[in-house]
């Protein structure tokens, strides 16, 4: 098992309230130590060492609003290679935005999206579904079955719902469950 000794690094990880100058240990794909202590340890003898000074080490970002060509536009873009660009930025999660051709409005789709990031993707992948089927802003998709799937939150996207009850009765019911609803607002009528 290799190992991996990153130096003089800003460690920042704020589930610790950590923000300190350190070394980080990692052995294969497991951080054994971090922090101020990790230094004290020193570097086994095989190690690879990588001086980080004026480098930071923190926890993998999480970009809640990725807006991903596949389904349907697989020519832009596909869900793995938007995990590689995602991974180069530092980014491990990402929540996909229903926007698709077809849109992520079912549960098969929910599925699909799930089983192609497990399969391809180097970053997690967490599919948003659709408020209104089609994204079209009147009917609601089915929160929980959608949810059961896989959707960890319900928008539409760059779309608006312009009918105040549609949105209500959405708001409504994920509360009942506790579902998320991301959704940008926006009126066409100002």
């Amino acid at each position: 098992m290799s190992t991996t000794v990153f130096s003089r690094a800003r460690i920042v990880d704020p589930s610790r309230g950590i923000d300190e100058v350190g070394t980080v240990i990692v052995e294969g794909r497991k951080i054994v130590a971090a922090g101020k202590a990790a230094l004290n340890q020193g570097a086994p003898q095989d190690a690879t060492v990588i001086d980080c000074a004026g480098k930071a080490v923190i926890p993998g970002l999480i970009d809640a609003c990725v807006f991903i060509g596949e389904p349907g536009g697989e020519h832009r873009e596909t869900i793995a290679s938007a995990s590689v660009a995602a991974a180069a930025g530092g980014v491990t999660s990402i929540v996909m935005m229903p926007d698709t051709d077809p849109v992520i409005d079912n549960v098969a789709l929910v599925e699909f999206v799930l089983r192609t990031a497990k399969d391809t993707a180097i970053v997690n992948i967490f599919p948003a579904a659709a408020i209104t089927k089609g994204l079209e802003g009147r009917e609601m998709t089915e929160f929980g079955l959608l949810r059961e799937a896989g959707a960890v939150a319900f928008t539409d996207g760059r779309h608006t719902i312009s009918s105040a009850l549609v949105m209500r009765r959405a708001l409504t019911y994920a509360r009942d469950f506790g579902g998320v609803i991301a959704h940008e607002t926006q009126d066409a009528d100002l």
